[in-house]
């Protein structure tokens, strides 16, 4: 005996709307979010409109506005990231980060967000059509590909070279967009060995490294001890980011010679303003830079 057959959730909505010509519709559940809406919305003979209406009906969730937007939040979450997840951020606070969301059923893409912005992320339902064309409006066009994010060479930009050190991609991602959307030059390292490496190996001058404390490979502390006690890198700038507020281990980290630490999750614009005075009370960068 076959087994009951799985939906996608919007064929679900659909049937729960009783909405005529999807009683025998099927869409295989793993089928692109934009490509379901279209089959659903044609079967049913409703306009994207209508479809996003049901949806909030469905799920008890607010009809997203999107015109009605923050500027400010679209710096949480990349560019590339929000082709790729088809989402558009609208509002903050402290806590919360309020997107448009065409699946508010995307578990995965809601883990991701939260990791990005630090926050929990509310979804809004508007169509993917809808999202997509404000998406392109908001955020320039780039020259690669949706689902790559390239590691920016020193020299394709003129600021200061940050080094990049955290083993999650996601947080890299994070700090990268943050520091290459005022001008700076970022290097990844995706542990403390790899940095280390990068430091000794480059042949374009690191300004300042972040550095994450509870790493897989090499611990945070470790790897700052040794930047420290190598003569090529122990004048180089280092902000280390922990996730606990224990003042014995902000202790430790000054006294193994952190200039500065931040606590996660971290905040895009303020990690940005701590980099930039940590570069200024290091000396060695013109005061009038445009990256101060």
């Amino acid at each position: 005996m076959n087994g009951p057959v799985i939906e996608h959730w919007l064929v679900a909505v659909a049937r729960a709307a009783k909405l005529p010509g999807t009683e025998d519709l099927h869409v295989d559940p793993d089928t692109p979010t934009a490509d379901a809406w279209s089959l659903v919305t044609m079967a049913a003979r409703v306009d994207p409109a209508e479809m996003v209406k049901r949806v909030g009906t469905h799920f008890r969730m607010q009809v997203a506005d999107l015109d009605d937007r923050d500027p400010h939040a679209g710096k949480l979450i990349p560019a590339a990231v929000a082709r790729r997840l088809h989402v558009l951020p609208l509002r903050y606070s402290d806590r919360t980060l309020i997107v448009a969301s065409a699946d508010p059923v995307g578990m995965e893409a809601e883990r991701e967000l939260t990791a990005l912005a630090g926050r929990t992320v509310q979804p809004e339902v508007a169509s993917p059509a809808d999202i997509d064309a404000a998406i392109a409006r908001i955020y320039p066009e780039q020259p690669t590909q949706v689902h790559e994010i390239p590691r920016i060479m020193p020299e394709d930009r003129g600021g200061p070279h940050i080094l990049v050190v955290d083993d999650d991609v996601v947080v890299r991602t994070l700090l990268r967009s943050a520091l290459e959307g005022r001008g700076f030059r970022v290097s990844e390292a995706e542990d403390g060995t790899d940095a280390l490496e990068a430091l000794k190996t480059t042949d374009d001058a690191i300004h300042l490294v972040t550095l994450d404390l509870q790493m897989r490979e090499m611990h945070g502390l470790e790897t700052l001890r040794r930047i420290r006690s190598t003569v090529r890198t122990a004048h180089i700038p280092v902000i280390v980011a922990t996730g606990s507020h224990d003042s014995a281990i902000e202790m430790e980290l000054f006294a193994a010679g952190a200039d500065d630490y931040m606590v996660k999750p971290i905040d895009p614009p303020r990690f940005v303003l701590r980099v930039q005075a940590v570069l200024r009370r290091c000396g060695g960068l013109a005061e009038s830079s445009e990256f101060f």
